[in-house]
């Protein structure tokens, strides 16, 4: 329940981007979440790419382009998205919740409060936007590293020409699918760090407790979302 307050109460916020150290502390969050994640989510997508194609082609024994095509597709409707904010919530959740419970624990957060600063307009909404934004553009970054890796595992020197046919096999609704995806596990993770982080006591013990905590949340709403993105696609 103090997951979904927070949310609501980051998204009643919204007007507090006007200010500029909303603003900042969203860049802050953008840079910290996003760019300095990008090596390591396009290192994966690449080695993820390679490992699908192989499986799929030598294995199952499908033509190129077929395994291309299915490749993309799986990319775009599961792993990318996924893993993309699985990697995210590893690294980022953990030192999110833990800034918040230290904040608490140095009386960091009663001071702001005492200086009429909403913490939700000034701590969480922008940890939440950034950690969306963030999950949509490396969600794009980690689907193009996986299938181009994909494109010149089949097609070696002519992966531009494969790559070129795959716009027309991808439907509209997959991509959409993708995008609402990657912003709604962003949201999730980030929500479910700010709300622990925050509900931390002020002992300085609980700063470990409140991260680790956060990134087991965060996984399992991650995979709930998942599943129930699963389930309204079969049954629409």
């Amino acid at each position: 329940m103090s997951v979904l307050r927070t949310l609501l109460d980051a998204i009643v916020h919204l007007v507090a981007l006007r200010r500029w150290p909303v603003r900042r502390v969203l860049m802050k969050q953008v840079y910290f979440s996003g760019i300095q994640s990008m090596p390591l989510v396009l290192a994966v997508g690449v080695a993820v790419g390679g490992i699908v194609v192989s499986q799929l082609h030598y294995q199952i024994g499908q033509s190129g382009e077929a395994t291309l095509r299915l490749l993309a597709s799986i990319t775009v409707t599961e792993l990318a998205p996924l893993l993309t904010v699985l990697l995210m919530a590893a690294r980022s959740s953990a030192a999110m919740a833990s800034e918040l419970a230290l904040m608490r624990a140095n009386g960091e957060l009663a001071a702001l409060e005492r200086m009429g600063i909403d913490l939700y307009a000034y701590l969480v909404l922008p940890r939440i936007l950034g950690m969306m934004l963030s999950a949509a553009v490396l969600t794009f970054y980690f689907g193009v590293a996986a299938i181009v890796a994909g494109a010149v595992g089949v097609a070696g020197f002519g992966w531009r020409h494969s790559l070129s046919m795959l716009p027309l096999s991808l439907p509209l609704r997959d991509l959409l699918l993708c995008a609402a995806k990657s912003l709604a596990f962003g949201a999730a993770v980030a929500t479910v760090a700010c709300a622990r982080g925050l509900a931390a006591s002020g002992s300085g013990t609980e700063v470990p407790v409140a991260a680790s905590q956060a990134v087991i949340r965060g996984l399992m709403a991650l995979f709930a979302i998942d599943l129930l993105f699963i389930l309204v696609r079969h049954y629409l």
